[in-house]
């Protein structure tokens, strides 16, 4: 076709994209060019159209120049149709051009989409450097990014989740940390929240700055996320942090903690403890109290009684009778109330590092047994189990059905010492509950004091 002196190539092409568009048989090829040419960098090869449509059969017919009215697949090869549209009014209009302007966007290959990604991370790496520079996360994070490690992993994949607002609760979550590197005291996270971003909330942990801040807490303590709220609360605590420091809780007797005087009363200027006279009042009386996480805040350590041992049980039932009904009245002695909670951990802790020696007891079925493992876990040889034996379980044995599910829960067991009973329970697939050896807990218990 002979041209007009003013009809220009971009003349051409707008004609060319109007000619594809204006007919539904070419859509499916258009299409197949375009993932020919993002898989391999290129436009090669050929385009299978299978069960074609009779405007399909007609459109790349006459576009090729051959009959495909009985096909029932077509294939169209991409050399062959450059050369098609060279012969034609679109001479000098290329695939990639139709490509380009048919969907209204630069068509990237795999490769440069994969480049144009890493470009876009980078970018938002070097920016994050520059926001957190001369600060205690700079290095941290320099080093992340330079390692590629787990943090960077972790980072890149809040990044792909979440372009438009990771960058800032990012920078809130990295202030959070720094913040804590001069914080000496314990601070409830709400309050803590305020202070760095004028948003009690703004840490919490469904949020993505709550999310992110627990991730680089995870980083810098070398621990694992937490599975559950008590990790997580356990970990909060161990970087100064409170939560739901009221209701978590823990229920004692006979002991007694020293607390650090404060600086508005110690005129002499060095650090000077006096006992908690709280715990001393209760111990006095002999009656148990609830400890919480606010209350062990203010311990900086326990005080060696008359004994190094304390008897832990599981149920608070157990606790009172044990409390009532022994000759011994001021032994040390606390209750779980089930799954130890972090002001339950942190009593212990505390208990430990003054050398006393822990003995718990609790029922023998498979949840029992996991907390008993835990605690053996944590605690090593500084705690001895009461009750968790053969003789134990069948002179207490309930008949109290366990199911299969829950039986499955002692194969996680780590604990050597718990494997004998661990078999026992599979074997005989029924519970033996704390409350039934009461009587022998106050026997061993005494006889080990």
């Amino acid at each position: 076709m002979k041209r007009g002196v003013n009809y220009n190539m971009e003349d051409v092409l707008n004609d060319a994209i109007s000619y594809f568009k204006e007919n539904k048989g070419y859509s499916r090829l258009l299409k197949g060019i375009k993932e020919k040419y993002v898989s391999f960098g290129e436009i090669k090869g050929n385009v299978i159209i299978n069960k074609p449509s009779i405007e399909e059969k007609q459109a790349l017919s006459g576009l090729m120049k051959k009959d495909y009215s009985r096909n029932l697949s077509i294939s169209i090869n991409l050399k062959k149709l450059q050369g098609r549209l060279d012969d034609s009014k679109f001479t000098g209009i290329t695939l990639q051009d139709i490509l380009n302007n048919y969907f209204f966007e630069n068509i990237l290959t795999k490769k440069e989409e994969l480049q144009e990604k890493k470009d876009e991370l980078d970018n938002f790496w070097n920016e994050l450097l520059k926001n957190t520079e001369n600060t205690y996360m700079y290095s941290i994070l320099n080093k992340s990014k330079e390692n590629k490690d787990n943090l960077y992993q972790v980072i890149k994949r809040y990044y792909n989740e979440n372009k438009d607002d990771i960058k800032k609760e990012l920078i809130e979550a990295c202030k959070g940390i720094d913040y804590l590197q001069n914080q000496k005291e314990k601070i409830r996270i709400p309050v803590f929240a305020t202070i760095i971003a004028s948003n009690p909330h703004e840490f919490d942990k469904k949020t993505l700055c709550g999310k992110l801040f627990i991730q680089l807490l995870c980083y810098i303590n070398n621990v694992q996320y937490p599975k559950n709220n008590e990790k997580l609360a356990e970990l909060y605590y161990n970087n100064n942090l409170l939560v739901d420091d009221v209701s978590n809780m823990v229920l004692c007797k006979n002991l007694v903690g020293f607390k650090k005087v404060s600086e508005i009363d110690n005129f002499e200027g060095k650090n000077r403890y006096e006992e908690h006279q709280g715990l001393v009042g209760f111990y006095n009386y002999n009656e148990p109290v609830y400890l919480t996480l606010n209350n062990l805040s203010n311990i900086s350590y326990m005080k060696e009684g008359k004994y190094n041992k304390v008897l832990i049980t599981e149920n608070p039932a157990v606790f009172m009778e044990i409390m009532k009904n022994n000759k011994l009245k001021d032994f040390p002695l606390i209750c779980t109330y089930g799954q130890v909670k972090l002001a339950g951990i942190m009593l212990m802790d505390l208990l430990v590092e003054k050398n006393y020696q822990l003995y718990y007891s609790g029922d023998l079925d498979p949840e029992g047994i996991q907390i008993a493992d835990k605690l053996k876990q944590r605690y090593k040889d500084k705690l001895s189990f009461v009750g968790f034996d053969k003789q134990t379980y069948y002179r207490n044995i309930s008949e109290v059905e366990i199911s299969e599910s829950r039986l499955q829960k002692l194969k996680s067991v780590k604990s050597l010492e718990l494997k004998e009973i661990c078999t026992e329970i599979q074997k005989q697939k029924k519970a033996s509950y704390e409350e039934k050896n009461i009587e022998n807990i106050i026997e061993v218990f005494l006889f080990i004091l």
